[in-house]
């Protein structure tokens, strides 16, 4: 081949390069901003469900106060790039050396180890929002105490449901408190927590960094580069540093996949073993869902290549894990002397009750939320993570590696939440999809690779500018926005749980008649060691509040308090149970019973 054909060659695949990259980028700022005028033409407030209207209103709430905006900026970024085409120096040049390689990817799990720390105790004030987060940090004390179930004194047994309104074990004989979440993400925290259980998520989160960056090398052992974008990709998440200042379960199943993942790709019987133990609890960190549909691809994948005992061997294992974690409240109402008949409510038939009412809440207004929580997950990520997903399409297609099964395990997963669960509630960025962010940077990393086999000298630095730039505002602009946006909004409720627990009474009754999640505000120590204690009003009889009142220091914490506190009201948020809610005020009213807040803390 002659001199002037090599040159012919290497400017069609620069030119081949610089248009691959731009339609990528073109590509994803396009949807972005698609997504975002879609999603603007509606403001859902309530979807119907089989039992009662549910209240939906926040997603689009974040969407139009937290995203749009964002996602408008990050589209223009997008464009600019197409356009603009950046050169820097080599972006990896001085990590050639594989010892500043390891280096480098451990100075950034530190990093996020310490942001996560550091922004549980000064962002969330150590402040669980939501009812999963709550329920997580009580089901870890109880574990920390020794019991698998906190023992409810008699005097109380009448008012469990108002002292822990929701996400309970539904079995009164069970005579003590045990939410209907899995264990494991509690167990963690429990064992953390012996030292600090604020580090339990960031801990999590900064194992999930080094372990995108093992599963990589070992797929790419020839290429460092691959590796390296993989693992700059996933602490430059808002979503992956903000959800470590929590106490969602969706970390641990982020850092556990990538764990099943770099075993899995051991590819041996110590391998495949240690695959399955770790698959074992992580289907038992919450919900049972989240796990298999990761790991199913992988698995079907071993079927179809002949390997079927060893596929048979996780089918089997899979199989007994999850009758185990679908009977484990059963085993613990047997545990604590409840009959088998009575057990039986929260077996297998309660499991599959619970699925069927998912299943029978289905509806196409689910599909708004979905974009909404999808778009919200695009815009707490690296803003050159899409495009480079995007790149990755031909190595999906061609079934290079493992990209067709990390992709698939993300349709999966959107497919399984837009039919069961499609609000997510509380979430920054998109909580469902949390557990594959590593899915997600090593799709990225495929698409690097495509795109790469494209490019000269020159080009590399491009592409590697592209991805400098992504970094730098993720990390410097997006993150910092995001963690204002977290502060702002959990900030009022923070300081409502404080007010509450200063309160001079026995018993604090919240009434959450018009404001917002007032409800998760009802917040007790699993063995009621806190004074005052904290009730549900929606939960209380009539007899039980004129009981109460009779002999009892009451305070009422309602609207005004809530207000002045910072916390939004809304009309639509409690109608369902305004009418209710009202008669039982005016009895208490009529009592003279329940001093407002202000009062009882002047």
């Amino acid at each position: 081949m002659s001199d002037l054909d090599t040159s012919c060659d290497a400017e069609r695949r620069n030119a081949a390069f610089h248009r691959t990259l731009k339609g990528a980028t073109i590509i994803s700022s396009a949807l972005v901003l698609f997504g975002v005028g879609v999603a603007s033409l509606t403001e859902p407030v309530y979807i119907d469900t089989v039992r009662q209207p549910k209240f939906v209103w926040l997603t689009t709430y974040f969407f139009r106060s937290q995203d749009a905006p964002w996602l408008i900026g990050v589209a223009l970024l997008l464009a600019i790039l197409a356009i603009a085409r950046p050169t820097f120096p080599r972006s990896f040049g001085c990590l050639e050396k594989p010892s500043r390689r390891v280096t480098a990817v451990s100075l950034l799990a530190l990093l996020v180890l310490v942001c996560g720390v550091v922004g549980t105790h000064s962002i969330f004030h150590d402040y669980h929002l939501s009812r999963d987060e709550i329920l997580a940090e009580f089901d870890a004390t109880i574990f920390r105490s020794g019991h698998l179930i906190a023992p409810i004194a008699p005097e109380h047994r009448p008012l469990a449901t108002a002292l822990a309104p929701t996400f309970m074990v539904p079995i009164d004989q069970i005579d003590g408190f045990v939410s209907a979440y899995l264990p494991g993400n509690a167990a963690l925290r429990a064992l953390v927590g012996f030292i600090d259980p604020a580090a339990t998520n960031p801990l999590l989160a900064a194992f999930a960094v080094i372990a995108v960056f093992a599963v990589a090398r070992r797929l790419w052992p020839s290429d460092p580069a691959p590796a390296l974008v993989a693992a700059v990709l996933t602490p430059t998440s808002s979503q992956l540093i903000v959800g470590s200042m929590t106490s969602y379960a969706m970390t641990a199943h982020l850092t556990l996949d990538m764990l099943w993942l770099w075993l899995f790709l051991r590819d041996d019987k110590a391998g495949h073993a240690a695959a399955i133990i770790i698959g074992a609890f992580a289907i038992g960190l919450h919900q049972t869902i989240f796990h298999p549909l990761f790991a199913a691809p992988f698995i079907l994948r071993l079927w179809i290549s002949q390997r079927r005992s060893v596929a048979a061997a996780y089918i089997g294992s899979y199989a007994i894990a999850l009758l185990f974690w679908i009977g484990y409240w059963q085993l613990l109402a047997l545990w604590r002397g409840v009959s088998m008949e009575t057990s039986d409510e929260v077996g297998l038939v309660y499991f599959i009750a619970r699925v069927l009412v998912l299943l029978t809440s289905f509806q196409w207004s689910g599909a708004d939320l979905m974009a909404k929580n999808i778009l919200r997950f695009v815009v707490w990520q690296n803003p050159v993570l899409l495009p480079l997903v995007i790149l990755s399409y031909t190595q999906i297609r061609e079934g290079s590696g493992i990209a067709r099964e990390l992709a698939a395990g993300v349709c999966l997963t959107l497919i399984a939440m837009f039919i069961v669960l499609p609000y997510q509630g509380h979430g920054w960025g998109y909580r469902y999809l949390h557990g594959l962010l590593g899915n997600f940077s090593l799709l990225a990393a495929y698409g690097w690779v495509d795109l790469a086999a494209r490019a000269n000298a020159r080009a590399s630095r491009e592409l590697g500018s592209t991805l400098a730039i992504g970094c730098v505002i993720g990390a410097l602009v997006l993150l910092p926005a995001h963690l204002i946006q977290a502060q702002r909004f959990v900030e009022p409720y923070a300081r409502a749980a404080d007010a509450i627990a200063r309160t001079d009474a026995d018993f604090v009754i919240v009434d959450k008649s018009r404001l917002l999640f007032a409800a998760d505000l009802v917040r007790n120590d699993p063995f009621l060691r806190n004074r005052p204690k904290i009730l549900d009003l929606t939960y209380l009889e009539e007899d039980q509040i004129r009981a109460l009142c009779a002999t009892n220091e009451i305070a009422l914490f309602e609207k005004a308090d809530a207000t002045a506190l910072g916390v939004s009201r809304h009309d639509e948020a409690t109608k369902t149970d305004d009418d209710m809610l009202g008669r039982k005020r005016r009895l208490m009213s009529d009592l003279r019973c329940g001093a407002d807040m202000g009062q009882r803390n002047r």
